[in-house]
């Protein structure tokens, strides 16, 4: 076997407290945290190239062989360890999508593998070879677990495997010789370095807090005040309709448009790249609940803010979420967007914006059925879930084939709706995510999501930047 280098990525065995309040409060499918990526390629390569990409990558990342071990008694986090008998079988599979192949059937095949509850025993994530695409291509879709990787981890993944060796790997390293601890054996050692602090384990989490207090009065006060605004609850819910479903049923469309032709959008109004789309999605919304006769106000956004700074290890999760009232119920794109940038430029100066971060090593401490309930209160706050992830400017290629297209896709983490937005080679592709039972004619969806872009995208008037927009959806 040709030997590759590791990758210095998803460093530390234990989880961080984010991580471990996402796997502890995890209940599939209506709490869930695992999502997708669906890429597609342009040709179909051969189930022999696309075994050695897997090998390569799997023999580099170690964290990708390995599984989750939680101690008995909260008194720590879950840490990783490696699996003593990986089976490649079971995490990289293949399948043929019936003719004609279109990208509805696509997207149907993709929603059915991406709500199906990852094994919690086994390496946190599967992927699927797809072929028999229209027009000779095929597609890639892999399930993973948000534990492993938040969106920028996820492109700081996919960067380092495109950059490395292209060498034959006829098999993985050899699992390490040292034993997995049991969870009785983890909570034992855990315990020993912990269980003494933990009486004045609140006190320390609110050890910040304090600091700031005595520092200076007047920035406690402003703190304190903005405390109150993260924490406050959403106004009443304005919608009726959002307010339906069990989040069981997760249903799959996408949008694409032009990278330049959004971001000029938003400029025209006042805005930037987001907030132009962030105003498509509420146009969107807005317009199903008229041709559905439903009433709109206001609505709660649960925004994720990435937190991570230049020199922190790559991989893991480092976010902080924000949750905002947003103008849906405005049918002016631009004073739309103009309210969205108001909003998003006040939370993102919020000082307390990640003041949960604070409160999590307490709350990880509980038991996960009083965790669960508070986790599960907190995302329900939201009536869309969205965010944006930055990909690559250039096409990139997998296994000889280029990849035309990148798409992710989240869960419903309390919220009937979620959009995930990544660039990639000069056009943005529109991962959304929505509640069955909230929203039972897709094509519907689909058709307002798609007019909620284009007034958006007709704010651009510059000619040069102008590059169209597609939407999908299942059948």
């Amino acid at each position: 076997m040709s030997t590759t280098d590791t990758i210095d990525w998803g460093a530390g065995q234990e989880m961080n407290e984010l991580e471990a309040t996402m796997w502890r409060a995890e209940r599939h499918p209506q709490n869930s945290t695992q999502g997708g990526i669906l890429r597609i390629f342009a040709a179909t390569p051969s189930w022999d190239a696309i075994m050695q990409s897997h090998l390569r990558a799997i023999s580099r990342l170690p964290r990708f062989r390995m599984r989750v071990v939680e101690p008995l008694l909260p008194v720590g986090s879950p840490v990783w360890v490696e699996v003593d008998d990986f089976d490649v079988a079971y995490h990289v599979r293949r399948v043929r999508l019936p003719e004609p192949g279109t990208e509805a059937q696509l997207l149907e095949l993709a929603q059915t593998l991406g709500s199906t509850q990852l094994d919690r025993t086994r390496p946190l994530w599967c992927t699927t070879f797809i072929e028999g695409l229209e027009g000779g291509r095929s597609a890639h879709f892999t399930t993973i677990h948000h534990c492993l990787m938040d969106g920028h981890a996820s492109i700081q993944l996919l960067s380092r495997l495109h950059a490395g060796p292209k060498d034959a790997v006829d098999g993985l390293p050899a699992p390490p010789a040292e034993s997995t601890p049991t969870p009785f054996e983890l909570t034992r050692s855990q315990a020993i370095d912990r269980v003494r602090s933990l009486p004045g384990l609140g006190l320390r989490a609110l050890g910040g807090v304090a600091s700031t207090l005595r520092r200076d009065p007047a920035e406690s006060v402003r703190f304190a005040a903005s405390v109150g605004r993260v924490l406050a609850p959403p106004a009443a819910n304005s919608s009726p309709l959002l307010d339906r479903g069990s989040r069981s049923q997760w249903r799959y469309i996408t949008l694409d448009c032009g990278l330049d032709e959004l971001k000029a959008a938003g400029k025209a109004a006042g805005g930037t790249l987001n907030d132009a789309y962030v105003a498509a999605e509420l146009g969107g919304l807005r317009r199903i609940h008229e041709r559905l006769g439903y009433p709109l106000g206001d609505l709660t956004i649960n925004m994720p803010v990435s937190v991570r700074r230049p020199g922190d290890p790559a991989g893991g999760n480092r976010f902080a979420t924000a949750f905002l009232p947003v103008p849906a119920a405005i049918p002016d794109p631009v004073a739309r967007i103009g309210r969205l940038r108001e909003a998003v430029s006040a939370i993102r100066e919020e000082p307390a914006l990640d003041f949960f971060s604070i409160l999590l090593p307490a709350l990880n401490r509980i038991p996960a059925s009083l965790l669960t309930p508070i986790f599960i209160g907190m995302q329900c706050r939201a009536d869309l879930t969205i965010s944006n992830v930055p990909g690559f400017p250039e096409p990139v290629t997998f296994s000889g084939a280029e990849v035309e297209a990148m798409y992710y896709f989240g869960p419903l983490p309390g919220s009937p709706v979620m959009s995930v937005l990544c660039s990639y080679a000069g056009r943005c592709y529109i991962g959304i995510t929505y509640d069955g039972q909230v929203f039972e004619d897709g094509e519907l969806l689909r058709t307002c999501m798609q007019e909620g872009l284009d007034e958006v995208l007709a704010l651009n008037t510059d000619s040069t930047t102008t590059a169209g927009s597609r939407a999908h959806a299942q059948a």
